[in-house]
């Protein structure tokens, strides 16, 4: 009896094992752990997000437009404000190179004046003294030089000594040397070839230093008048040629690294937006300005009908390039997932995949792509909102 109880309860617990391994719980073959790694720890041409699936009626009322990616140089617009200066070698600061007193005043301000004309003429003791050693020297070296070549007849003839030649040379050359000084220091003081000349071809001498314009050019401002003693490198006026002029652009660091010389610019007034002229980009400052902050960017125009003046603000449009082949999209086509940059490349037919990309620049109408994206790849360019609302959901296509 016991020898069969103890049979029947080993059947049991058999029974018992055999339906407890035979048991499966409901999809556990089918179910799988679904994790979803960060976009930089995922492996190249992997997705990097939730596949949104549209519906036919979703797909009809969003009618979600994309652009096709494609590694082009991409051409965009800078604008800047900017200040006009007198170009190069078309502004001169007029100076007295002496003392002495203005003894004449021959163009006031706003005046046109040509290269070579006199400005101001100085009455001076010190000039007078200039002259005076120019015309003794002068005298002198030609008396050496008559006196030289006598002696060299002499000598031919055997009349004079050879040391007495030799005598003469050397005094011939110090005069020489004393009359070339004496027309260097009239030359450093502003006096023409002409003048110079007609000090030895005529009796008497007016002390009076004559001051020429070194350029074409408006008499900007006179800084002195009739009758005033001046004093050596004093100020005396200034002339401007505004037909040609130099903006200068002030720019963002991160503009200013996309500007290149010979890019195009278009100026306009700033109370105005009509295009005034047109021009390129001379030269860019390697440095930041220390005033502005800001880079420096010189553009050299020329006036049209006296616009622009020097001191007059303006508006620059300047027209570059990327420096190199890169993927541009509408900024409409971007989206954020918390901090990280994202878009919709579209897979199939309503088929969608969120997508993070690597953003370098974001400018006025584009977002420049380097990473993320290849060649080929669609991207949806409208109702970007509508689809990151809906990649909240669970409405995922399985691949």
């Amino acid at each position: 009896m016991k020898n069969i109880l103890s049979l029947a309860v080993l059947v049991g617990l058999a029974a018992i094992l055999f339906s407890c391994g035979s048991e499966k719980q409901p999809g556990q073959s089918e179910t799988k752990e679904q994790t979803e790694l960060p976009p930089s720890l995922q492996p190249e041409g992997a997705s990097t997000g939730k596949l949104i699936q549209l519906s036919e009626k979703e797909q009809n009322e969003l009618s979600i437009q994309v652009q096709k990616v494609a590694n082009n140089f991409i051409d965009y617009t800078v604008t800047a404000p900017g200040v006009v200066f007198p170009a190069p070698n078309h502004g001169s600061i007029i100076s007295t190179p002496i003392n002495g007193r203005i003894s004449k005043m021959n163009k006031f301000e706003g005046a046109w004046v040509k290269k070579g004309e006199v400005l101001f003429e100085i009455q001076s003791l010190e000039f007078g003294t200039l002259v005076s050693e120019y015309l003794q020297a002068f005298a002198e070296e030609r008396y050496q030089t008559s006196r030289l070549k006598r002696i060299k007849q002499l000598v031919e003839e055997t009349i004079s000594s050879a040391s007495e030649l030799e005598r003469a040379m050397a005094e011939y050359d110090h005069a020489s040397a004393s009359s070339r000084a004496a027309y260097s220091r009239l030359r450093a003081v502003g006096v023409s070839v002409d003048e110079i000349k007609s000090f030895t071809d005529g009796e008497n001498i007016d002390p009076v230093l004559k001051i020429h314009s070194p350029i074409d050019g408006i008499i900007e401002k006179n800084f002195v008048e009739l009758g005033q003693s001046v004093n050596a490198l004093e100020n005396l006026s200034r002339v401007l040629d505004t037909r040609d002029v130099l903006i200068r652009a002030y720019l963002s660091p991160d503009d200013a690294r996309l500007i290149n010389t010979g890019d195009s610019v278009v100026v306009s007034k700033r109370e105005k937006e009509e295009t005034i002229l047109s021009a390129t980009v001379s030269s860019v400052n390697p440095g930041l300005d220390e005033d502005t902050r800001s880079v420096i960017a010189n553009i050299l125009v020329p006036a049209v009908d006296g616009w622009p003046k020097p001191g007059e603000n303006v508006r620059l449009s300047i027209a570059t390039s990327s420096k190199k082949e890169i993927i541009a999209l509408p900024v409409q086509s971007l989206t954020y997932d918390g901090n990280n940059p994202v878009v919709f490349v579209k897979k199939g037919n309503g088929i969608y995949e969120k997508r993070f990309i690597g953003v370098s620049e974001i400018r006025d109408q584009y977002v420049f792509v380097d990473s993320g994206l290849s060649n080929g790849e669609e991207v949806a360019v409208s109702n970007v909102f509508s689809l990151k609302a809906l990649s909240r959901f669970d409405i995922i296509a399985e691949e």
